[in-house]
């Protein structure tokens, strides 16, 4: 029953599940179940041992394999490429924003990422980020222009001081990249051409249909120029065994990339390329691809429908999750402190993190600030009218929102919109981890306290609730 607590249910709605599971329908098979998860599970506390729990459950209860049944993760980034292994970073993987705050490290490469408004600890984390970024700022300040080796020296020697040289790779102008010194323009979905991969297993191609603006380019172009650069610089400097490790990125197109990686070392992959992937359609095909015949690749309906798995003996292994408590450093004290979970997330109603509704009138005529939402009783005893902005705090920082009634959260549970670029969620996530520096964004406590009445540009939104009844 530990795999109970480990996935948030008592253990007579774990027994009420298996039982409804297990037991036949009026025909001769049993019934089958997805089991299907997300970022709140993802994000939340001791990482690894909650998702082995809910695999462990899918195995137990025969849902692995079987038509109609299986555990996957929903949506969430849309991947579909080839990544080489970790070993040179290790486990635990090092915790970089520890590593920042504490002034570690000289040059910082940022990519698709706005950590002002998606990290833990944002608050000192923008504040250490900024005082050090300024540093090498200052530094080039005072270097007349044209005068590269000058300005090579000064940003050095600021680094050497505590200063952080930053480079920013993303689409859109962010929060973050108001500190960097370099910003490198990327391109995004259509104006380039992109493999992606989602829930189903399901790889498709989409095809670059515009330009992308001024000198943007795909990532894995960006990455090839910069270790092109590398190489060069290291052999002209005679240090050949360090610039034989960025050999081989002379990729001109995205296909070039996918090429390199995908096709040459994923299971399958031989079976792949830009031309049959277009043949395929929106369609796509469903991974690993195990051949190509009559003109399209043959993709894996289902994984293990043989029974057999990725072990010595082909029996499926069940993870010891024993439950551990809030597993984050400081999270139990903050929970014993403060009267409100302050729960965060997504929500349909905005792209993301707002990165490419910023600028949409529509979405901020909407949301000008992002919501929280609360009981309604909670609402009462803090005297807030719908509307109302609201400070949520606690030790780790703070930051703002607007009251939004939700008859259906609980008492002293509250969820608010995460990554916002006028409250930012992540200003009050304490710095916790687990011992693989695995994030736990979602347990977190604070206090709330009323700053305002609603705003004139609130006062004339709905408040009806956001959610879909049957």
């Amino acid at each position: 029953m530990e795999a109970a607590k480990a996935t948030g249910l008592s253990e007579a709605d774990i027994v009420k599940a298996i039982t409804w599971i297990a037991e036949p329908k009026a025909g001769s098979h049993r019934r089958r179940t997805m089991f299907a998860y997300e970022k709140g599970l993802i994000w939340g506390n001791d990482n690894y041992r909650t998702n082995q729990a809910l695999v462990n459950l899918a195995l137990a209860t025969g849902n692995v394999g079987r038509p109609g049944g299986g555990c996957v993760r929903m949506g969430g980034h849309q991947e579909g490429y080839s990544r080489p292994s970790d070993a040179h970073v290790g486990r635990p993987g090092p915790y970089v924003d520890k590593l920042l705050i504490e002034g570690k490290g000289g040059v910082h490469h940022v990519w698709g990422c706005d950590h002002y408004k998606t990290t833990l600890n944002a608050m000192e984390f923008k504040r250490v980020y900024k005082q050090r970024t300024d540093l090498v700022k200052d530094a080039m300040n005072s270097v007349p222009y044209g005068d590269r080796d000058a300005m090579v020296e000064a940003i050095m020697g600021a680094i050497r001081k505590g200063g952080l040289f930053s480079v920013d790779v993303d689409i859109v102008t962010t929060k973050i990249g108001a500190a960097a010194h370099v910003i490198l323009p990327a391109a995004t979905s259509g104006e380039m051409n992109l493999t992606s991969m989602n829930g189903e297993r399901r790889m498709r191609l989409t095809e670059r249909y515009m330009d992308p603006p001024g000198q943007a380019m795909p990532d894995c172009l960006i990455a090839a120029r910069l270790a092109n650069n590398l190489e060069r610089v290291f052999r002209a400097a005679g240090k050949n065994d360090v610039a034989d490790k960025f050999k081989g990125f002379d990729w001109k197109t995205e296909e070039d990339a996918f090429m390199d990686g995908y096709h040459a070392h994923e299971g399958g992959g031989e079976h792949v390329n830009y031309e049959r992937l277009r043949a395929m359609g929106n369609n796509g095909f469903q991974e690993p691809a195990t051949g190509f015949q009559d003109g399209k690749i043959v993709g894996t309906k289902r994984l293990f429908a043989d029974g057999k798995f990725k072990s010595k003996d082909g029996k499926a292994t069940f993870a010891e999750t024993p439950w551990r408590g809030l597993q984050a450093a400081g999270k139990q004290a903050e929970k014993d402190k403060f009267p409100f979970l302050i729960n965060n997330g997504r929500a349909n109603l905005v792209w993301q993190s707002a990165y490419l509704d910023q600028a949409d009138e529509f979405v901020q005529d909407r949301w000008p600030y992002p919501f929280v939402e609360m009981n309604p009783d909670d609402m009462a005893e803090l005297k807030l009218g719908e509307g109302d902005l609201v400070e949520i705090h606690n030790d780790n920082g703070a930051t703002q929102a607007m009251a939004y009634p939700t008859p259906s959260a609980r008492r002293g549970q509250v969820f608010m919109l995460f990554g916002y670029p006028t409250g930012v969620q992540g200003n009050v996530v304490s710095a916790g981890v687990n011992e693989f520096v695995i994030p736990n964004y979602k347990q977190t406590w604070g206090a709330i306290r009323k700053i305002s009445d609603a705003p004139e540009s609130v006062r004339n939104a709905s408040y009806k609730s956001k959610e879909y009844r049957a």
